[in-house]
């Protein structure tokens, strides 16, 4: 009789700890916010004055109350409005702003994802931490010590040296560049039965330029915005996607330092100079995270880390696939020893699971919203790859079930220590 009520009972702590979590990322998301605002409040400290707003009599030399002759400055922008506007001015204007645009985006995606996710999504966190570091580093640090004012007509009053514009747009663009481009695997028939399968779906179906119906012509450019973060949510590209990804991503970033010289904001230099450290602390970034962090966190996913973070940053499938044939390689050398064969054997469980994720994964792509946005040969060629997956799988617990009866059979394999791995 007592079943009922403990199941209501775990179900509203269930639901309690759901709604912590939830309150918990909207604080973090929060925190994010008010740390950029905080970021941006000490960068105003580091004033250069004008000759429009000089005064040697007030603090730091400048007049913060002046008008400015030669347009309006956008609050919490840095950009200039020009008193007289044309076409290009317009363009360059929204151009300074789609930096902001893109965090407040990022923000707002962490949030929806933390609530699908019941968690911060790792992948998030990676582009806000990142963000984050850019601007400290830029606003706090390489301004303070430049001290470079910005060109006579501009409108703001903190120094220009190097261009944060610059820095942001020019290190989103590289960051999502080099993510994508680590993840391009091309999705075509590689063996005689994906390309049987590949024949039978394609039989019959009306093309028209390049091979493509008018549906995918339409929905080939819109796959590319489904991410409003720089990072790619898929964990593998094929080569159109990543094109139409890096293509749509290069037009709303690559023309900030240009508005930038255009709007009278910066200088030439300073925006020559923002866009190298961009572009530096962007590679330095991915170097760590794709060296380091997504290596060792891979086993993590779909998982909880503490009790906020969900793994959802994973490696491409097919860096997945080769360490599964490295290790099952590396475990048949007669010549490995026995401590380093049981760590060997640990990795390939985590393979085993980790190979699980993507199937998992391929499962969703086939069942849920995205197939729609999927090509007719993109459905073959998953389920493809999603047995191939599966036998990959199969082949790995079969493996790992042969050592396992060894292990107990055999007295001189170290059965103890075997009998500890399989127990973990």
């Amino acid at each position: 009789s007592s079943w009922p009520k403990n199941r209501v009972a775990r179900s509203l702590r269930s639901q309690d700890m759901a709604a912590t979590r939830g309150q918990f990322c909207a604080c973090w998301a929060l925190w994010i916010l008010v740390g950029l605002d905080q970021i941006s409040h000490a960068a105003t400290k580091s004033y250069c004055p004008l000759p429009w707003n000089a005064n040697a009599s007030l603090p730091h030399g400048i007049d913060l109350d002046a008008n400015c002759p030669y347009g309006t400055r956008l609050e919490y922008f840095d950009v200039t409005v020009p008193t007289k506007l044309d076409a290009i001015s317009r363009i360059c204007i929204f151009w300074g702003i789609v930096p902001f645009a893109v965090i407040a985006f990022a923000v707002v995606d962490s949030i929806v994802r933390a609530v699908q996710l019941r968690g911060f999504g790792t992948r998030e966190l990676a582009f806000l931490a990142f963000v984050l570091f850019m601007v400290a580093v830029n606003e706090l640090v390489t301004k303070k010590l430049a001290k470079e004012a910005r060109p006579p007509h501009s409108c703001n009053h903190t120094c220009g040296f190097p261009s944060g514009h610059s820095v942001m747009s020019i290190g989103f663009f590289t960051l999502m560049f080099l993510d994508a481009a680590y993840r391009v695997m091309p999705r075509v028939p590689l063996d005689f039965p994906s390309a049987k399968s590949h024949v039978q779906a394609m039989k019959g179906r009306a093309k028209t330029l390049f091979g493509y119906t008018l549906w995918e012509w339409l929905i080939g450019d819109f796959r590319a915005f489904v991410s409003v973060v720089p990072l790619t949510s898929a964990h593998t590209l094929n080569q159109l996607d990543f094109c139409s990804f890096a293509c749509a991503w290069g037009i709303l970033l690559l023309p900030v330092p240009f508005s930038r010289v255009i709007l009278n904001d910066h200088t030439p230099s300073q925006v020559m100079v923002g866009s190298a450290v961009g572009l530096l602390q962007a590679a330095l970034y991915f170097m760590v995270i794709r060296h380091t962090i997504l290596p060792r966190m891979n086993h993590f996913l779909g998982k909880r880390i503490g009790c906020v973070l969900v793994h959802n940053f994973a490696l491409p499938v097919y860096e997945v696939v080769s360490r599964c044939y490295v290790l099952l390689a590396r475990e048949q050398d007669k010549d490995l020893s026995g401590e380093a064969r049981l760590r060997t054997m640990q990795k390939l469980k985590e393979c085993h699971t980790q190979l699980g994720w993507y199937i998992q994964q391929s499962e969703m792509q086939l069942t849920s919203c995205k197939s729609w946005f999927a090509f007719d040969e993109d459905h073959v060629l998953i389920r493809c790859e999603r047995d191939k997956l599966r036998k990959l799988q199969a082949d790995v617990a079969e493996h790992l079930t042969h050592r396992q009866h060894v292990c107990v059979v055999s007295s001189e394999s170290g059965c103890s220590d075997c009998d500890e791995t399989w127990s973990s």
